[in-house]
């Protein structure tokens, strides 16, 4: 009998906020930092010391493209947020600032208007990819009488994830039950292996400036594809990833078998249906497969002990996409014996039997028997 194995979605969504730092000002361009990153991605809202980031930077009047090009900003000794390369404020224009992380990466075009990444292999980078808003119209102008919004005390730079993550947890529909007559039952539920498969790994992305505000921080539109999901474009290679947790369920708390990983915003292909409208099997498209090994106990005493691999396929309605800036939570849910219609909660379906006796079978041949 085939065990039930049932996906629940929550979806979290990783935002920004803004931790502002007073810093005592200077007529340097300093800066001001939000978010967070480091090449594995850390939890938090601040962006760690330890790091630095790459700044472009635009001004009316300069000789040349840039004001600022691709210089890396490391927090220094006097506690301020800038580049080895000293830059002062304009005396009659403002300046607009463009963030970028990790630096030095490759596949990143920047222009006054877009952002394009071209090439990123997320698979291979397993990094946070970030951009910020475009700090716009900043200038020396601490006491409102110079020129736009005073940046003297550090530009804001406040940052976006790129990229996407999923996570994968898991816990049981139930492990115990008591019976009227006595018994008790016992499942110990333990996921040997873990994998999801079928994804895309590689890809590019372009993120053009909005309109509105014209000054501050100024967002930029998302990519998005023609059901409107916020994804890359994708070159058409696809990868897989594998844990082995070795993880003991239980019904009360889910328990993380395959932690976050960075993936390539992407939709997830919803399954093929037949003409009675059941998934069709088989099909290599965005899916979890699990190794589970289920024992059971009866009264103490170990019964019976079964390990076998399910699958099933990623896409949801109300999920369709991994989408920039968010991270996918899938929870599966196992329950430990057959029956009860494969849905949480409901109540087991215990064996039982419908008797009945086949009809006898009757041969008839012709029979001479011959009495003296």
């Amino acid at each position: 009998m085939k065990k039930a194995f049932i996906i629940i979605l929550v979806a979290a969504v990783a935002l920004v906020s803004c931790t502002k730092r007073e810093i005592e000002g200077s007529k340097a361009i300093s800066f001001q930092t939000a978010s967070y990153a480091t090449r594995a991605g850390i939890e938090g809202t601040v962006f760690p010391t330890t790091e630095s980031f790459g700044i472009y930077a635009w001004a009316e009047g300069t000789i040349g493209e840039w004001f600022m090009n691709n210089e890396q900003i490391v927090y220094g000794e006097d506690g301020k947020w800038a580049s080895a390369n000293t830059y002062f404020w304009p005396k009659t224009t403002t300046v607009d600032f463009f963030g970028y992380y990790p630096y030095g990466m490759s596949g990143l075009a920047v222009a006054p208007q877009t952002i394009t990444y071209s090439n990123i292999d997320v698979e291979a980078m397993q990094a946070d990819v970030m951009y910020s808003d475009k700090a716009a119209g900043y200038g020396d102008n601490p006491d409102g009488r110079g020129m736009g919004i005073d940046g003297t005390s550090g530009v804001p730079i406040i940052f976006h994830h790129a990229l996407a993550k999923v996570e994968i947890a898991a816990r049981t529909d139930f492990d115990t039950r008591s019976e009227e007559d006595g018994t008790e039952h016992e499942w110990q539920v333990t996921v040997n292996k873990v994998t999801v498969s079928d994804f895309y790994k590689a890809g590019g992305a372009t993120f053009t400036l909005r309109n509105e505000p014209t000054e501050g921080q100024v967002g930029w539109e998302k990519p998005a594809d023609e059901a409107g999901n916020a994804v890359w474009t994708n070159d058409g290679a696809k990868t897989s990833i594998s844990a082995n947790p070795a993880a003991l369920l239980n019904h009360e708390e889910p328990v993380t078998i395959l932690p976050d990983f960075f993936v390539l915003p992407q939709a997830v292909t919803e399954p093929e249906r037949d003409e009675e409208g059941r998934i069709i099997p088989g099909q290599n498209i965005h899916k979890v497969t699990v190794n589970v090994t289920i024992k059971t106990r009866r009264n103490g005493a170990d019964f019976i002990s079964e390990t076998y691999d399910r699958s099933a396929y990623l896409w949801l309605e109300t999920v369709p996409a991994w989408s920039i800036n968010h991270i996918t939570r899938y929870l599966l849910i196992i329950r430990p014996i057959g029956g009860g219609g494969g849905t949480p909660g409901s109540e087991p379906v215990p064996i039982t039997f419908d008797p009945a006796v086949a009809a006898w079978d009757v041969l008839t041949v012709p029979t001479y028997i011959t009495i003296e």
